[in-house]
Parts: C-alpha cells; sequence; structure tokens
C-alpha cells in the first residue's frame, strides 16, 4: 500500500512539509508490516520497486518464522526445548541458530558480561517477562543470580548443539532477536534483487539499506529521552543497523522509585546510570545486543569499545535531566547545524 505518512515517525524527510502539499512528493514510501514479537514491523519501499512487493511479503514470512523458533512464550519454540532439556543432555541446535547463540557469546565476552541472553531468570523473577514488574526478595535474586552467566552454558561447535552446566539456566533473546529478524530479512530481500529499502522493529531496531527517495543512505530520527515528541537528532544510515535502548515505556514506579526493564545481568539489577542509547552497527542483531550492552555500562567502558572497534558508534544519554548527549564513531545532525 501507498502510505502517506512519508517515514511514519521514524524517518525525518527533509520534504515533510511539502507532503501534504503534493502528491508526487519523494516523501512517499511503499510501506508492508506485519505484527511480530510483541512490536510492529514494517517494511519502507521506494514506489519504484512496487514490483518487490512478494518479496516484502516472504520476508515478512521469515519474521514469522523466527519468532516460532526464538520466542519463549511458546512451549513448542526451539527455545524453549533449549531451556527444558538443555541441562539432561546436549542438544542439537538449528545452525543460524546456534551461530545467533555464538554471536551473543562473543559479545558478552568483548563487554565483559554486560550483554547476557542467560539472565531469562533474572527478567522472570523482576516480572518483565509477563510484564508485571516487582521487586524480588533477596533469596530470589540470589538464586536467579546463581544460574546467570555464560559459564553455565557449553557449546560443541562440532555438533552445533549446547548444553547447560546447571539446572534452572535461561536463554532469553529479547535482546538480540529483534534485530537478528532484521537482519534475516533484509538478507532476503537483498537475495531477490532489492537493494534500497529501511525495515524497522518497533522503531527500536532499524535495518537501512541502499537509497531513500533522496538520495544515498535513510535518515532517522534519535527520540529526545527527557522531552517528549522531541528530537536529539537525526543519523543518515547506509547498509547498517541501529537499535536504541531506553526504558520510558517498559518500567515500574515503587516509592517513586523508577525500576527500568533493562538489567545490568553482572549486578542482577536494572540500571539507573543512563536514559537512552543507539548504536549502529554493520548489522541490526549487533546493533541491538550492543545498544542493550552499552545501557548497563559506564561512558568511558562505552567509548573504549567504540574507539576499538571502529565498525561501531553510539549515542548515551546519562538518566539525570539535562544531561550531555555523548557521541562516538557517528553523525548525529541537530537542528542547529548547518544544511549540507
Amino acid at each position: 500500500m501507498l502510505d502517506r505518512r512519508g517515514m511514519g515517525g521514524i524517518v525525518r524527510s527533509a520534504f515533510a512539509a511539502a507532503l501534504a502539499e503534493r502528491e508526487a512528493s519523494p516523501g512517499y514510501y511503499l510501506v508492508l508490516g506485519r505484527q511480530a514479537m510483541a512490536c510492529q514491523f514494517q517494511i519502507f519501499l521506494r514506489p519504484r520497486d512496487g514490483s518487490f512487493v512478494p518479496a516484502v511479503h516472504e520476508a515478512l514470512n521469515e519474521i514469522d518464522r523466527l519468532e516460532r523458533q526464538m520466542t519463549v512464550y511458546r512451549d513448542d519454540s526451539e527455545i524453549c526445548l533449549l531451556n527444558r532439556t538443555a541441562f539432561a543432555c546436549p542438544v542439537p541446535v538449528e545452525e543460524r541458530l546456534y551461530g545467533l547463540l555464538r554471536r551473543a557469546h562473543e559479545i558478552g565476552r568483548q563487554t565483559q558480561g554486560a550483554f547476557d541472553i542467560t539472565a531469562g531468570p533474572l527478567i522472570r523473577c523482576w516480572g518483565f517477562l509477563e510484564r508485571k514488574g516487582r521487586i524480588p526478595g533477596e533469596e530470589e535474586l540470589d538464586s536467579a543470580r546463581a544460574v546467570t552467566g555464560w559459564d553455565k552454558v557449553l557449546f560443541d561447535d562440532g555438533n552445533h548443539s549446547v548444553r547447560f552446566l546447571r539446572s534452572g539456566v535461561e536463554l532469553n533473546l529479547g535482546s538480540i532477536g529483534k534485530g537478528y529478524a532484521l537482519d534475516r530479512a533484509a538478507e532476503l530481500l537483498r537475495s531477490a534483487g532489492l537493494n534500497d529499502f529501511m525495515i524497522h522493529a518497533g522503531h527500536s531496531s532499524i535495518y537501512a539499506s541502499g537509497n531513500s527517495n533522496l538520495g544515498p543512505g535513510w535518515e532517522v530520527s534519535i527520540r529526545a529521552p527527557h522531552a517528549p515528541g522531541a528530537s536529539l537528532g537525526t543519523i543518515r544510515l547506509v547498509d547498517e543497523g541501529m537499535s536504541t535502548s531506553g526504558t520510558g515505556q517498559q518500567y515500574f514506579v515503587v516509592d517513586g522509585r523508577k525500576f527500568g526493564h533493562l538489567l545490568d545481568p553482572r549486578t542482577g539489577w536494572p540500571s539507573r546510570h543512563n536514559s537512552l542509547c543507539s548504536v549502529t552497527a554493520p548489522g541490526a542483531a549487533q546493533a541491538e545486543a550492543l545498544s542493550t550492552a552499552f545501557f548497563v555500562m559506564t561512558p568511558e567502558a562505552v567509548r573504549a569499545y567504540c574507539d576499538s572497534h571502529p565498525e561501531v558508534g553510539s549515542i548515551l544519554v546519562a538518566a539525570h535531566e539535562n544531561a550531555a548527549v555523548l557521541v562516538w564513531g557517528l553523525s548525529l545532525k541537530t537542528g542547529s547545524d548547518p544544511e549540507n
């Protein structure tokens, strides 16, 4: 269908004012979407690429399949099977999913435990699995921490199998799964011959490929965490992924204290250092994992990571109001920047 909203609040077209005046404006896109992974996935195409709509449907079908494979909300998913049986014996894992688990393990190593998909027990004991947040008791939290950590997972690369070294270990791919689905969808679109598109998952994870209507890349707006409706600026994405982590929507309040859903797996507690973290990376899965990790890391640690990984960029905003916007490895265009 032809979406007359332009980029629907994600991509801020320089021609936004003209959209209301001229139907032929270059801000128009074909937009196809589907509900999956508790959010709305949308794929944006230039109108000239309408012949690729069948390929877009195939990409959306692949996202559905990946949700069935990775979700922790269906007993018959591959991840749930792994969580139930991997302590009893090694469990063979589908090759691409095994590769994702290995990649998650490597990002966990690089971030010194700030990213950890074994944090499933922590997510559960804080009530975030069912979106009914609560403060766990000390004994309950200690029990969850005892079965969290990469040292409880054994990989067998030869057989693509996984074994848990303790009972109660629980993998949760909520911090990398949407980005992985975007990468897989983008792979299918490119294999069909489509090179110019933008795809997002609930606005928080994005993959942008090729050209938009306005030329190379896709301009993406970064919301301001302390000013609803405002923007920190825009980033132009070219053949790369981006993810933003924050606690503006998923949190609960006890005695005036806010507890967000982004947990630091090293402490077992919600992180309170930052209010927003955006990351750009070659792929959306990597960007999503790193935005989750960077959110619980110190600015010094985030800067050190970006300095040693030049393909990664980040924006970090601390939790207190009027916090400085810290930027490493990317170009953030603000309203005060001169026009090119």
